[in-house]
């Protein structure tokens, strides 16, 4: 009998200890990009990139492994708090992480929003006017606008011409700049001008399902455009 109370008074001190060590153990963010990149460890796979930090940042690491407890969906960028282990590097296999992650919880789950604008859009309006161009057979003579969230470009065209471009982007703001266009004149320059122009003009944007929408500095809508089909 005294045997039996001496073996459970003694896996109940364990059992509180271990319970005391994993409640000590330093809660850390982790924040995780929205898609998984090529990484090469013995062979080629997909790896997550993350990066330990209290506030966001554009520098992200490649993570060999994966986050216990956690389900990752693509186009979303996390921001979590695990627990995480060192482990031991002679028992880690070479295209794995010495370091372990453990899910406390999911704190923010938000949409990237560079994933969303990353297609090709046509023109619906331009200052509140509606944009309808002549059907001409076997052409497509859309007013268009392609953006590059990979390489920050922008390609499209404006009624006359093909054009190209740069932009910066963070959070809802947009700015677009070193702008340029090939030289064809056409009979009616005045779509083309006011597409420019807005485009030009352009601070801040807004989407909504299959719709993006630009705004200017007085948060007026300048341009409007519906997803290409």
């Amino acid at each position: 009998m005294k045997f039996i109370l001496f073996f459970f008074f003694s896996a109940l001190a364990l059992n509180t200890c271990r319970n005391e060590s994993n409640e000590k153990t330093p809660k850390t963010i982790l924040f995780i990009n929205s898609e998984k990149v090529d990484c090469t460890g013995v062979g080629k796979m997909k790896c997550l990139q993350i990066q330990e930090s209290d506030t966001l940042t554009s520098n992200w690491n490649n993570y060999y492994g994966t986050i216990e407890g956690f389900e990752y969906e693509p186009g979303h960028i996390y921001k979590i708090s695990v627990k995480k282990k060192e482990l031991d590097p002679a028992t880690v296999p070479a295209d794995a992480s010495s370091i372990k992650y453990y899910l406390v919880e999911v704190i923010e789950k938000n949409e990237d929003v560079k994933l969303v604008l990353d297609k090709i859009w046509t023109v619906k309006s331009i200052n509140g006017k509606l944009v309808e161009m002549p059907r001409i057979p076997d052409e497509d003579n859309d007013l268009v606008l392609s953006i590059d969230t990979v390489e920050m470009k922008i390609f499209g065209y404006d009624g006359c011409n093909n054009f190209y471009g740069n932009f910066e982007l963070l959070d809802n703001l947009i700015t677009f700049n070193s702008i340029g266009a090939t030289e064809m004149m056409c009979s009616n320059m005045e779509l083309p001008s006011s597409y420019m122009t807005a485009l030009e003009n352009t601070k801040t944007f807004k989407l909504e399902n299959d719709n993006l929408f630009f705004y200017d500095t007085n948060e007026s809508e300048i341009l409007s455009f519906v997803k290409a089909e």
